[in-house]
């Protein structure tokens, strides 16, 4: 069976960087109630989405996934058309040497899936560094937030229909991001070698 096409999902999710999808909760109006003393609220994802680091996380990531998209269409492709042109010639073509190329054509075609699983692995292995390090950035902004706003408790931003503003530590904790980590350089990961199966114990 030829392989198909690699089809990315790395920026699709709940812990990818990526922006926020819009949905009822952009409807709702501010909360005019007054802050509510030692509850806060803070969303690790607008961090990672609306950081300068995390923005230009975004920008490399897609880069890479359109890189790995066009090296693995070209692959792929290429075994598309040799299967139609070895179906054509069947009738023409001796059944020995005709299963000789079906099977040769049917080994690259699962090299072709091991390279997509390849990719798709170094891809979330690169975004999952970019996440880490933007984590262990807005770390100590988070915590120093918490403690000049004197949070008993801090819920998700994500979760919560609407906040008064001054209860929202995610504007600060960018600031101190920015200020800390202002640009992020990614390399996509190399693959990972593969395990030798371990010796048999005694």
């Amino acid at each position: 069976m030829i392989a198909r096409p690699f089809t990315p999902t790395l920026l699709g999710g709940a812990a990818v960087l990526a922006a926020l999808a819009s949905g009822a909760s952009a409807q709702v109006v501010a909360a005019p109630g007054a802050p509510v003393a030692g509850v806060c609220v803070y969303s690790e994802e607008m961090v990672l989405a609306q950081s300068q680091a995390g923005a230009s996380a975004n920008q490399q990531l897609a880069k890479m996934q359109q890189s790995i998209n066009a090296e693995l269409k070209t692959t792929n492709d290429a075994l598309v058309s040799e299967a139609r042109a070895l179906e054509a010639r069947k009738a023409s073509t001796p059944a020995a040497q005709y299963q000789q190329s079906a099977i040769d054509l049917q080994r690259r075609a699962q090299a072709q899936d091991a390279l997509t699983r390849t990719r798709g692995d170094q891809l979330v292995r690169t975004r999952d560094d970019a996440v880490r390090r933007i984590g262990t950035a807005a770390l100590p902004g988070l915590n120093a937030s918490l403690t000049a706003h004197r949070c008993s408790i801090v819920l998700d931003k994500g979760r919560v229909y609407s906040v008064n503003a001054a209860m929202d530590l995610t504007p600060e904790v960018i600031q101190k991001v920015n200020a800390s980590l202002p640009s992020l350089t990614l390399q996509l990961a190399a693959p990972q070698q593969a395990q030798a199966p371990a010796a048999p114990s005694r």
